[in-house]
């Protein structure tokens, strides 16, 4: 159903589940951004949105430069954002906006500690049936997180101590 390999299991839950909104963090190339909205156009009869997190011209080798992802991804009949930026201030800006998203697809250079500072940001993000995808490193099958896994995420970085810094200026 797609290339590479790892990525497959992402297209096929889009595929069962018929999912229609997504953030992705990090577009590596942007192959998988492309192939996950063939996916979702073909499957979901409901209008499809897309949201990808990347540093875009910011990176510091291959930059993935933000005008021409803009450009390829208006051959696509579906609602896009690019947010160009690091995860955290980025997660932080589009929260409150990606309520009831299907799927996050995290890519393998997204840092633990990067996520580790966000997480508590996703349950809102998240509805039941939701799911999000990590990817350890390139190439590996994606780990498999529901909302409930994320759920026990947000408890254990809150016990250890290394709340969001948005947390933290509330308390």
């Amino acid at each position: 159903m797609g290339k590479p390999a790892a990525d497959r299991s992402v297209y096929q839950l889009i595929k069962t589940n018929k999912f229609q909104s997504f953030v992705e963090i990090g577009l590596g190339t942007g192959d998988r951004c492309q192939q996950i909205l063939r996916v979702a156009e073909k499957f979901s009869d409901k209008p499809i949105r897309y949201t990808g997190i990347d540093l875009f011209d910011a990176r510091p080798e291959n930059a993935l430069k933000l005008i021409e992802m803009h450009k390829t991804l208006k051959a696509f009949d579906a609602k896009t954002q690019l947010v160009p930026g690091p995860v955290g201030p980025s997660i932080g800006r589009i929260a409150n906006s990606h309520l009831r998203t299907d799927m996050v697809i995290i890519s393998s250079g997204t840092q633990r500690s990067e996520l580790d500072s966000v997480i508590a940001f996703f349950p809102r993000m998240l509805h039941a049936n939701s799911l999000v995808l990590i990817q350890s490193k390139p190439g590996q099958k994606m780990k498999l997180l529901t909302r409930l896994d994320v759920e026990r995420w947000v408890k254990k970085v809150e016990t250890t101590g290394k709340t969001p810094k948005s947390k933290q200026k509330a308390a």
